[in-house]
């Protein structure tokens, strides 16, 4: 298959997105497939890697024309490896839903949905998937710190303020105190306009399954734990920290096993139940909880998304082809499709 994968982007996860296409397009070739690799660049311009021109799109029928100069390059589905904002929160996929691309991958409505913790959460409660207490501001300048003192109150302290479209632990603070509220709002708005005060979940323990799904059916992975080697698992633990390790399969009961992963195909079943994702919980001895889905999880040579499912008896290979498969004979039913 002739594949256009696309990484670098606009967000904040632009770098990790570079270092997660590398795998995903040396995998794709090392199984056959035709692959031309596209980046982004921060100012919205698309560039084939290693040219300095941008690039032009000629419509039609399938195959679909990308060109480059005089180049003409032929490409069967579009594969996004763009983390966080401007490529995992459904623009993307409505580009290329608009111009009749085949995209791997959570669709339109889903991956929006995903990317905004605050819908997901309440979305979530609504089908009885436990989610972590939380207050939210927005640009409505009626919702601040001030007017949500009772709230915050409630939740009590500690606190973990975030950005609330965007992952990867960046623009998160852990907050001890009052006092180092505004410091960690005003961090996190630097990254999103949106804003997620979560209670901290007292000695979590955090627990990720990774989900394929055709629209019919859904398919977990085996659960892995995050083993941070910082006091939790923030841009440093994930990405520059020697001492983080993933527990692959998580040490959990056969009950609890089954357990997660009912509730990572539900929760996946929320957003539509198609491509693939990672859903990440934090446990402890009082329960689990939702934490949050990654419609397009890390891909890197160390991320937990390819190892579960390496551990469940997907290689690489059957992983990828199952994704490019399933969206290339989805049908067209609108944009969420």
């Amino acid at each position: 298959m002739r594949v256009l994968v696309l990484s670098g982007g606009r967000s904040a996860e632009r770098e990790i997105s570079l270092v997660s296409a590398e795998w995903v397009s040396g995998e794709l070739k090392a199984s056959g497939h035709e692959v031309t690799e596209v980046i982004i660049e921060q100012d919205g311009c698309w560039m084939l890697k290693g040219s300095s021109g941008n690039l032009s799109f000629e419509a039609g029928p399938i195959p679909w024309k990308l060109c480059s100069g005089i180049k003409t390059i032929l490409f069967d589905v579009v594969f996004p490896v763009l983390h966080g904002s401007y490529g995992e929160d459904g623009t993307v996929q409505g580009l290329c839903a608009v111009a009749g691309w085949p995209c791997a991958g959570v669709p339109v409505m889903g991956a929006a949905v995903a990317m905004e913790k605050h819908t997901l959460k309440k979305l979530a409660s609504q089908v009885s998937v436990p989610v972590v207490p939380w207050v939210f501001l927005n640009e409505n300048p009626d919702n601040s710190i001030e007017s949500l003192h009772e709230e915050l109150a409630a939740l009590g302290y500690p606190l973990f303020v975030k950005p609330s479209r965007l992952g990867s632990s960046v623009g998160i603070t852990k907050v001890n105190t009052p006092e180092e509220l505004r410091g960690a709002v005003q961090t996190a708005s630097g990254y999103d306009s949106l804003i997620l005060i979560e209670k901290a979940v007292d000695s979590a323990r955090e627990i990720e399954v990774s989900v394929l799904g055709n629209g019919v059916r859904v398919f977990s992975s085996v659960p892995g734990e995050v083993l941070p080697g910082r006091e939790w698992y923030d841009y440093k633990a994930k990405y520059e920290c020697d001492e983080s390790e993933l527990g692959i399969p998580a040490d959990l009961s056969a009950s609890q096993t089954e357990n997660i992963r009912m509730m990572a195909e539900n929760t996946f079943r929320l957003i539509g139940g198609r491509g693939f994702a990672r859903v990440d919980f934090l446990m402890n001895n009082h329960g689990i909880w939702l934490n949050e889905i990654n419609t397009i999880p890390g891909f890197t040579s160390i991320s937990m998304f390819p190892k579960l499912w390496e551990a469940t008896g997907m290689n690489s290979e059957k992983l990828l082809n199952f994704i490019l498969d399933e969206a290339f004979s989805r049908a067209e039913h609108g944009l969420s499709q």
